[in-house]
């Protein structure tokens, strides 16, 4: 699929949601490194699969301070955490259990800038020393803290793995959210739509979706010229697109970058 391409920073205030949502959800990771094919994205991609072999987990390499975190493209009152750890043994070893003497860290700008980086702590929602187990785990932070990286991290005497395999950051209230699309022409998305509307132009288009990542994790719309037509998608942005697109003159994908 050949197409011509130009990015869009869009914005949102103010977004209070009457129920928890997940703000990490497809939403920019990475890592301290990265063991075989086992990139940062999989711990956001949606799937808490916990077999590290169906590919929808995280894993770094070796490391005193091995980390992970998301960026969660803008400031937001995170409650919770909702964390699936590996489920899988190899050579009769439980795999869960190298999680261990961990944090969940929370800074409202990108600790990667900071001297001490990656031994600095932000502010904690929760930690462990002892191994997680093989679960899914839902960490309540002492208080409500406002961030945009989220980060675990494990400080330990000698060098490990660290791999997780589903990170909800759970929220009520956002007090900014920016995502950057990219436009595509003459494509238009496949599939049922999660919504359709009429609006006044392809911004307010995306306006609508960004509104309602809280319910629905809008991710990408259609905007048809011609007929002022908004159309809502929750699409998987780590995927190749190829597959959910289909040529139509006059009308615009607008999808999530990561």
């Amino acid at each position: 699929m050949e197409v011509f391409l130009y990015y869009i920073l869009m914005t949102n205030t103010l977004v209070a949601s009457p129920e928890l949502f997940n703000a990490a959800l497809f939403k920019h990771a990475i890592q301290s490194s990265t063991f075989e094919t086992f990139d940062a994205y999989k711990g956001v991609d949606g799937n808490a699969d916990g077999g590290l072999l169906n590919d929808h987990c995280q894993h770094t390499g070796q490391e005193l301070i091995p980390w992970w975190m998301v960026d969660l493209r803008g400031q937001f009152v995170v409650e919770k955490i909702q964390l699936t750890n590996r489920q899988d043994v190899y050579m009769n070893e439980q795999m869960a259990l190298r999680l261990r003497n961990f944090s969940i860290e929370i800074f409202q700008t990108d600790p990667r800038q900071l001297d001490s980086f990656p031994k600095v702590t932000g502010q904690v929602c929760f930690y462990q020393t002892d191994p997680l187990g093989p679960s899914t785990f839902n960490f309540t932070c002492p208080v409500p803290i406002v961030g945009r990286f989220v980060r675990i991290v494990m400080r330990l005497d000698v060098s490990d793995y660290l791999h997780i395999c589903e990170m909800e950051v759970l929220a009520r209230n956002s007090i900014l959210e920016e995502n950057t699309f990219r436009r595509i022409p003459n494509m238009t998305l496949t599939g049922l739509s999660l919504v359709n509307l009429k609006v006044n132009n392809s911004y307010s288009c995306l306006k609508e979706c960004l509104q309602r990542r809280s319910t629905n994790y809008c991710t990408a719309t259609t905007w048809i010229t011609s007929t002022r037509s908004c159309q809502l998608y929750r699409v998987n942005p780590f995927l190749d697109l190829a597959a959910a697109v289909t040529s139509e003159p006059g009308t615009y994908v607008y999808i999530q970058t990561i």
